[in-house]
C-alpha cells in the first residue's frame, strides 16, 4: 500500500495580519490556479483604495490644467504678452503636478495590492491538503491556513532495506477495491535504509494523476526484476537482515519440526505479500516473525495459513 500525493506542499499564508473572514476550499479538494481559496476583512482596505482613486482623478485634472495652461503660455513671453518668469513658473507647476499624479498613481497601486492580497488565491493547479484557518478568527501575517499540495502526481510507500528496486524501475498503481485500469509509474526516488524499522522510503512519479484526493491510499504493484525462481510469501514472514538480504523463519520436515533461518531475497512486490528468491514450492515457513525466535527452536505446529 502506498499514499498518493503531489510533488510538493505549498504552505499558502496572509501577508499581512487581519481578520480571516470566509474559507471556501475543504481539504481533499482540486482547485485551479487562481480560484480564491480565503478572504480577509477588506472594509477599510477598499476604502482606502476608493480614496486613493479620487487623489488619482484629482491629481490628474490638477496635471490637465497645469499642461493646458503651460500650452497657452509657450510663446506669450516673447510678444510681451506675459513675462518669461511667469512663463517659467507655469512651466514649474506643471512638472510638479506630474511628479504628484505619478505619486497618486503609486499610492493607489499599493492600495489595490493590499486589497488583492486580501484574498488568499491558489497559485497553481493542486490538491488541497489542509484547512487550518478559521473563519472570524484573527490571522497574524505568515501564519498558514491552507496547505497545497502540487506539482507531478506521486506514490510514496516503503519497502524493506533488502529490496532490489532502484530508480527508474516500472510500476503500476491502482485504487482499493475498484476495478479499472492501473496507473503505470516509474521510480524516481529510493530513500536511506532507517535504522530502526530497516525499511526505505519509495517515489512513485505517475504517469498521469489519478482521480483521488491526497493521502489516499492506493495499491502498488512493483515490476519484479526476475521472479522465475521466486516464491510469494506475506510481508510480515520477511525480516531485513542486512542492506543487502533478509531472512524468515522456515521449519524443518518431519515430525518434530525445528525453526530454520532462511536468507532470501526480495525480488518484487504483490499487495501484501512480497516475491523473495531462496525457497523452494511448498517450503514451510513462519508467517508472523518474533524477535524471540531461535536457530534450532523446537515447535509445535497449531494450524497453517495455506501452501506456499
Amino acid at each position: 500500500m502506498g499514499s498518493y500525493g503531489a510533488e510538493r506542499t505549498i504552505p499558502l499564508a496572509p501577508t499581512q495580519a487581519g481578520r480571516l473572514t470566509s474559507v471556501s476550499v475543504t481539504s481533499g479538494q482540486y482547485v485551479h490556479q487562481g480560484d480564491v481559496l480565503a478572504t480577509f476583512e477588506d472594509r477599510l482596505l477598499l476604502e482606502m483604495e476608493a480614496q486613493a482613486q479620487g487623489e488619482v482623478d484629482a491629481a490628474r485634472a490638477e496635471m490637465n490644467q497645469a499642461a493646458a495652461t503651460y500650452k497657452r503660455s509657450r510663446g506669450l513671453d516673447t510678444i510681451g504678452g506675459l513675462s518669461s518668469g511667469t512663463v517659467e513658473e507655469r512651466a514649474y507647476s506643471w512638472h510638479l503636478a506630474q511628479a504628484k499624479y505619478r505619486s497618486a498613481l503609486a499610492a493607489l497601486t499599493q492600495a489595490q495590492i493590499q486589497v488583492a492580497e486580501s484574498r488568499i488565491r491558489a497559485p497553481e493547479d493542486g490538491w488541497i491538503m489542509s484547512v487550518t484557518g478559521v473563519p472570524g478568527s484573527l490571522v497574524g501575517a505568515g501564519s498558514e491556513i491552507i496547505r497545497l499540495s502540487a506539482g507531478a502526481s506521486e506514490v510514496h510507500f516503503k519497502v524493506p532495506s533488502s529490496s532490489s528496486w532502484s530508480a527508474g524501475d516500472r510500476a503500476e498503481v491502482d485504487l482499493p477495491g475498484q476495478d479499472g485500469q492501473p496507473v503505470q509509474a516509474a521510480i524516481r526516488e529510493i530513500g536511506a535504509v532507517d535504522g530502526t524499522s530497516q525499511m526505505r522510503d519509495v517515489k512513485l512519479e505517475l504517469d498521469h494523476p489519478l482521480p483521488v484526493a491526497v493521502n489516499s491510499l492506493v495499491m502498488v504493484v512493483l515490476a519484479a526484476h526476475d521472479v522465475s525462481h521466486a516464491v510469494r510469501v506475506p510481508l510480515t514472514a520477511v525480516d531485513s537482515a542486512d542492506q543487502m538480504h533478509a531472512h524468515l523463519w522456515g521449519l524443518t520436515d518431519g515430525q518434530a519440526p525445528h525453526l530454520v533461518l532462511r536468507r532470501v531475497r526480495i525480488v518484487g512486490l504483490r499487495g501484501a505479500d512480497a516475491l523473495v528468491e531462496g525457497l523452494t514450492d511448498g517450503e514451510w515457513i513462519v508467517t508472523n516473525t518474533d524477535g524471540s525466535f531461535q536457530q534450532g527452536q523446537a515447535v509445535l505446529v497449531a494450524g497453517q495459513a495455506g501452501e506456499r
